[in-house]
């Protein structure tokens, strides 16, 4: 679950919880995405049960710019797993460019993301060059030498550390925003300490029965949706008369071909041989449908590799290693799919994914080998319980990923939620069109409905139809 400041004074710390303490009253610091100062700070938790070691994590407070600020922040839960609170900070002049103005906003590095000690394979610049193979080997080889040391990079350790970080800065009550994997920890903290909640935002919803892994059957509905999109707009009808056919093609061939090409490599520019594989066009094709704008361009990608023409989806898959990217903590994705959410895979699930037209069971089948073959301990998310605190739930309607349905699912636990879905937006609402608006006003008044209409306004992109963009 993939797509990702202005500070005034310094926000005094009080008592830290037992077993919590914040190793310095913190310090301006820069972050990606933001040009102006933050005020960041460490606190060490215990890095397991028996509490001999401990862990610094990685806080960045983002004081409210009025003076009178309202004394329950908003604290930041990024997605993944493995994507850091420092890796989004950009989302202050989008998502939370409203709710900035009254209330502290505070973005915590996950333990095992960011600067939380970051658990992570080392970088390949030759990624592009490696057979699915020899990938599926590195990752099996690092989580390997990781070996055990990865057991206390958990959901359940990870809300345990956020209530430890609340109590540290002095905070009774918080406001939680959780983005797709981070509704998850969100849901996951609010019942392990609901005293210490005011309200949720949820975007991205993760219900209780979503499965890292296991979304082949939503990936193939917001497919074949684009498709009949495509199909009934008349520049791209025009320009692409023949997609799902074209797409059908291409994966027959990369099934019984092997194909390769060649592009200038992302960092060195020296001429790069990339191996093709049905795997790596249905993960770009993956990567590309979480957001209508990039979704827009894939009529014109596919078309482009049926002429034999992969550049422009290499290209793609070459900004995934670009040295400015901030992709999730591979390590703890993969430990924490492997533990939390693959011992839960049931045969209706599996045949689910199987039957699925376009996507089928490639994804589920790296990862029966990677995990089988790691043999990690499971590890047994709390069943959650009703939630009783007011909850806003946001989707978007062509989500890949977390579509309507999972909000509507994860609704049944929250008595006090309300449900608000943007008719044209994908994965992740909160920065687009008016929802800063939207999410302020929740927040000031959680319990009353939001008028969230506007939402109506967000507007499709034009599709690519040529090289050079959308029909004129």
């Amino acid at each position: 679950m993939r797509p990702w400041i202005h500070a005034v004074g310094l926000l005094s710390l009080l008592c830290a919880a037992a077993g919590a303490a914040a190793s310095d009253a913190g310090q301006t610091c820069h972050l990606p995405g933001q040009r102006d100062a933050l005020r960041c700070l460490r606190i060490d938790v215990p890095r397991d049960a028996g509490g001999s070691e401990t862990l610094s994590l990685h806080v960045a407070v983002v004081p409210a710019v009025r003076a009178q600020a309202e004394p329950d922040p908003l604290f930041v839960l990024a997605g993944g797993p493995g994507q850091a609170g420092s890796d989004i900070v950009f989302l202050l002049d989008t998502a939370f460019a409203k709710v900035r103005a009254t209330r502290d906003i505070v973005f915590i590095d996950q333990r095992g993301t960011g600067r939380s000690g970051r658990l992570d394979c080392a970088d390949d610049p030759d990624a592009l060059a490696r057979s699915d193979a020899e990938l599926q080997a590195a990752a099996l080889a690092c989580l390997q030498g990781l070996g055990n040391r990865v057991l206390p990079y958990t959901t359940a350790a990870a809300a345990e550390d956020l209530d430890r970080a609340r109590s540290a800065l002095g905070y009774a009550r918080i406001n939680l925003w959780g983005g797709s994997y981070g509704s998850r920890l969100a849901q996951v903290y609010a019942q392990a300490h609901p005293d210490h909640v005011r309200s949720l935002i949820l975007d991205g919803v993760v219900d209780a029965d979503l499965l890292l892994g296991a979304n082949g059957p939503e990936f193939q509905a917001a497919l074949d949706a684009l498709l009949d999109r495509c199909a009934n707009d008349a520049d791209c009808r025009r320009a692409f008369p023949a997609l799902r056919e074209q797409l059908d093609a291409l994966l027959q061939r990369l099934d019984t071909t092997h194909l390769t090409a060649t592009l200038p490599h992302p960092r060195s520019g020296e001429p790069l041989t990339a191996p093709l594989s049905r795997q790596r066009l249905l993960q770009t094709l993956r990567f590309l449908l979480y957001s209508t704008e990039s979704s827009a361009r894939l009529p014109y990608l596919i078309a482009r590799a049926d002429a034999g023409d992969w550049r422009p989806l290499l290209a793609l898959q070459a900004s995934s290693i670009d040295l400015s990217a901030a992709p999730p903590a591979s390590a703890l994705l993969l430990a924490l799919t492997c533990r939390e959410d693959w011992p839960r895979l049931t045969d209706a699930l599996r045949a689910g994914e199987a039957g699925t037209r376009v996507f089928g069971a490639t994804a589920l089948t790296a990862l029966d080998s990677l995990c089988g073959t790691l043999a990690l301990p499971p590890t047994t998310l709390p069943p959650l319980q009703n939630l009783e605190m007011p909850a806003l739930l946001l989707s978007g309607a062509l989500d890949p990923v977390t579509p309507p349905a999972r909000a509507e699912r994860a609704r049944a636990r929250l008595p006090q939620a309300q449900h608000v879905v943007a008719a044209h937006a994908g994965h992740i609402v909160s920065g687009q069109g008016c929802s800063p608006a939207v999410l302020r006003r929740f927040l000031d008044a959680p319990t009353q409905t939001v008028d969230a209409a506007c939402l109506a306004e967000i507007a499709l992109p034009a599709f690519q139809t040529s090289a050079a963009g959308a029909a004129p």
